[in-house]
């Protein structure tokens, strides 16, 4: 998945010039700026700002604690799996209302996630509902007119069925994009405005009001909560939403990455966190080239991950040792151990070991061309010299990389990846299970397999996350991957902003803050 600039991954074009934002606001109005979003349709979202938004003026069925990401009742109130974790019932709140205060039924998340998935849905959320009964026929060919594996068996109940165990499901339902939206407001003809401008929805705040450059949100009827609006302030980027800042107009904002090592600003606290986002470099294990282990761990060996992170992205991101990004329940500070530490001379060593006397074979480095990317490849680049490995670059221009390395002539490639739900689940099933959605690499392996299996059918959470674990372990110790980093976001926020917490996502929970003054 590709990053968004605001974590750093490219360069991008700013205005950063203050705009004249106006007066003092009231003590129990929160503003706060954003890249302008594309869309308001929860089902769009994507970017930061775009999910801020989602999760406010939409509910899921269920939802994450911004601290913990432990997952909590939403629309539903309470759900039950069988035994095999392939049937699911979530029995909604007896008060979840749209903010029209229609009651939501059975059938509005039937729409909702049908609308998602159907063929030709522009939503990528679409394939995190692919382990549902009927999945294929309704998203895939077209040939189903329903998705047979959501069920409303009464107004309040909504029945999952699922092609395979995922006891991950609650967590995969809480992606905002899935927020319960209702069909006669999607559909609505002119002169009704469109949805994606003017949303109903069913989240703690409703759009009030809107200008081409602010939002007007204010609490949904029965919503308690300290704030008595948040306005937001669209801005073009990151940085234009900082400059905002600091010229005093706003109470949080993003700080872009080329500005994240200056003094914070007086009357200001700075608040970092570590993002879902991470940036590898992966192996085609398929390719000959890079089927001994020996020379995929010389490679890593050879990596200086600490120097990359501290010369070429500073404070914008940390050193990744594993798989599943911190932040995440289940994380693990070091799952790589001893393979991760660079350490040239073992590298030299393990390619003496494969090849003996014979040069080691050119190893061909695919990453999308921008400034950034070229900095790490050539780092890269320096670093397997050292060992007596010779690089190549192939650049590739982004509009081409991602089809690139689904093509099957990648080699060693730059690999990005937000998992799309906060569990192991979402970083270990995707890249690493044989025939997961996003395996670009190639790796199979029975015991990782086995082990994703039995985390995805274990009703305890100590013991699931156990599983996970040592499935993470037994995927770096053939490491076909070389973990580089993981960003963070970086935000500023005004000293009179109480119980702000951001989240792995770069949000925060606004029926949480405060205001002082």
């Amino acid at each position: 998945m590709a990053l968004a600039c605001v974590v750093g991954l490219a360069g991008c074009e700013s205005d950063s010039s203050p705009r004249a934002i106006g007066p003092k606001p009231p003590a129990d109005v929160l503003r706060v700026g954003v890249e302008r979003p594309g869309s308001l349709d929860p089902a769009q979202a994507q970017k930061p700002g775009e999910l801020l938004l989602a999760e406010h003026l939409f509910s899921p069925l269920t939802k994450f604690d911004a601290a913990t990401l432990a997952i909590q009742p939403a629309v539903a109130a309470q759900w039950q799996p069988n035994a095999e974790m392939t049937q699911w019932d979530f029995t909604l709140r007896a008060d979840a209302k749209f903010n029209n205060g229609r009651a939501i039924t059975a059938e509005d998340v039937k729409y909702t996630l049908e609308r998602i998935a159907r063929r030709g849905s522009p939503s990528r959320a679409a394939a995190q509902l692919q382990m549902i009964t009927g999945f294929a026929p309704f998203s895939l060919t077209g040939r189903a007119d329903t998705l047979a594996g959501v069920t409303a068996p009464a107004p309040n109940v909504v029945h999952f069925s699922l092609d395979q165990p995922l006891s991950a499901l609650p967590a995969v339902l809480g992606n905002p994009a899935f927020g319960i939206v209702p069909k006669e407001s999607v559909e609505a003809q002119p002169p009704s405005p469109p949805f994606s401008d003017q949303p109903l929805g069913s989240g703690p705040f409703v759009l009030e009001s809107r200008t081409d450059s602010t939002l007007h949100l204010v609490p949904a009827p029965g919503a308690q909560m300290p704030l008595k609006a948040v306005d937001v302030y669209l801005a073009h980027d990151s940085a234009g939403s900082y400059a905002d800042f600091l010229g005093g107009g706003l109470d949080w904002a993003e700080v872009p990455p080329d500005q994240i090592e200056p003094a914070t600003p007086k009357s200001s606290q700075e608040r970092s966190q570590p993002y879902a986002g991470e940036l590898f470099y992966a192996f085609n294990v398929k390719n000959p080239k890079y089927a001994d282990v020996r020379f995929r761990e010389a490679i890593v060996r050879a990596v200086d991950r600490e120097a990359i992170v501290q010369v070429i992205y500073g404070s914008a991101v940390l050193p990744l040792g594993g798989i599943v990004a911190a932040g995440i329940p289940g994380y693990q500070a070091d799952a790589c151990g001893a393979k991760c530490v660079h350490d040239p001379a073992r590298a030299r060593e393990l390619v003496k070991e494969v090849f003996g006397e014979t040069p080691p074979p050119e190893v061909q480095l695919d990453f999308n061309d921008d400034l950034t990317q070229q900095a790490v490849a050539r780092a890269i680049q320096a670093n397997l010299k050292e060992a007596g490995i010779p690089v190549a670059l192939r650049p590739k221009p982004f509009s081409d990389y991602s089809q690139f390395f689904d093509s099957g002539q990648q080699e060693m490639f730059r690999l990005g990846w937000i998992p799309a739900y906060p569990t192991p689940d979402a970083f270990l099933a995707p890249l690493f299970v044989t025939g997961g959605s996003d395996n670009v690499s190639g790796f199979s392996s029975p015991e990782v397999d086995a082990l994703v299996a039995a985390a995805r059918l274990e009703p305890d959470e100590a013991k699931r996350m156990a599983a996970y674990q040592q499935a993470e372990k037994l995927v770096m110790d053939q490491v076909p991957v070389v973990p580089i980093a993981q960003f963070q976001t970086h935000a500023v926020v005004s000293d009179r902003v109480e119980g702000l917490q951001l989240s792995a996502y770069g949000t925060f929970d606004a029926t949480k803050v405060s205001l002082k003054g």
